[in-house]
């Protein structure tokens, strides 16, 4: 989906919410409302930022539970396994997205680890200087998105953007596990980070531990120890996930996500969907559709 369709979506009947966007690049919903909440987990193919202004609610990624506060700042990365839990009735949030092209430009991937230190911690409550800074910094990507007529936004948004991840890196650095969890956090974060790029390609263990210079059994008990889920369930998710987002949302035949999700057969993917999510595709289609 492109970040254009998303801001459609928000601009609908169904939802409430005040969107402002550049193209196919970022855009900002301030106090996004929800119908009807997401009733599975799903992947963004976006890095989504949420600061909480009030009100609270509870989120997962990749299955840990997030309680989301005042003052509060959750950071999705694109292909993780994301689910919207609970909202209250006051919650109040803006949410930026930005999409690959956007973040790619903007030259932080590995300043402090970036992404790793997201990977394991996307949700902080920040301190009240940092919250002033990314309120500063939410008003100041508001009012430069708005001014239609000027032709260097999109440059001004790519150095505040830089800027802020630049300070956020430092914050979330400071934040880190202890230094006796960081190696199990480090590996499973690689571990999934691999996962996320690959499992379409992918869904032997073996082809994983060999990329990180392990061994399957190894790497599934740190992988399980770290986050309670066994590496080759973690490649079952991501695989089930697909197949369950484009059975939902999308008219392509079950034989055509088979191919997408590179299965021999059609027969083999029905197989290998039912050991998993405990009804077939067909089933699966059917069931949601009614």
């Amino acid at each position: 989906m492109t970040l254009a369709k998303v801001i459609e979506e928000y601009l609908d009947d169904h939802h409430r919410g005040v969107v402002y966007g550049i193209g196919d690049e970022i855009a900002m919903i301030e106090n996004p409302s929800f119908a009807v909440l997401p009733s599975h987990p799903y992947q963004s193919p976006f890095t989504v930022a949420v600061y909480c202004h009030g009100g609270c609610g509870t989120g997962r990624v990749n299955d840990r539970s997030y309680d989301l506060e005042a003052g509060g700042l959750f950071i999705v990365l694109p292909g993780q396994i994301n689910e919207l839990v609970h909202l209250s009735d006051d919650f109040e949030a803006t949410y930026l997205l930005m999409t690959d092209s956007f973040t790619e430009s903007l030259n932080v991937g590995n300043t402090f680890d970036m992404r790793n230190i997201i990977q394991s911690h996307p949700y902080a409550l920040l301190s009240s200087r940092s919250r002033e800074a990314v309120e500063d910094y939410l008003k100041m990507v508001r009012n430069t998105i708005v001014v239609e007529e000027n032709p260097h936004r999109l440059e001004i948004l790519r150095l505040m953007t830089r800027a802020f991840f630049l300070g956020l890196g430092y914050f979330l650095h400071e934040q880190r596990a202890p230094e006796g969890d960081s190696h199990q956090t480090r590996l499973t974060s690689e571990f999934i980070e691999l996962v996320e790029k690959s499992y379409r390609e992918h869904r032997d263990l073996k082809y994983y531990a060999e990329r990180m210079g392990l061994t399957p059994k190894y790497i599934s008990a740190v992988v399980k120890a770290s986050s309670g889920r066994s590496a080759v369930e973690w490649i079952e998710r991501y695989v089930t996930l697909d197949a369950i987002t484009q059975l939902r949302s999308t008219d392509r035949s079950i034989k055509q996500i088979a191919y997408d999700l590179n299965f021999p057969s059609l027969s083999f993917f029905g197989k290998y969907f039912t050991r998993v999510v405990g009804l077939s595709p067909a089933a699966y289609r059917k069931n949601e559709q009614n």
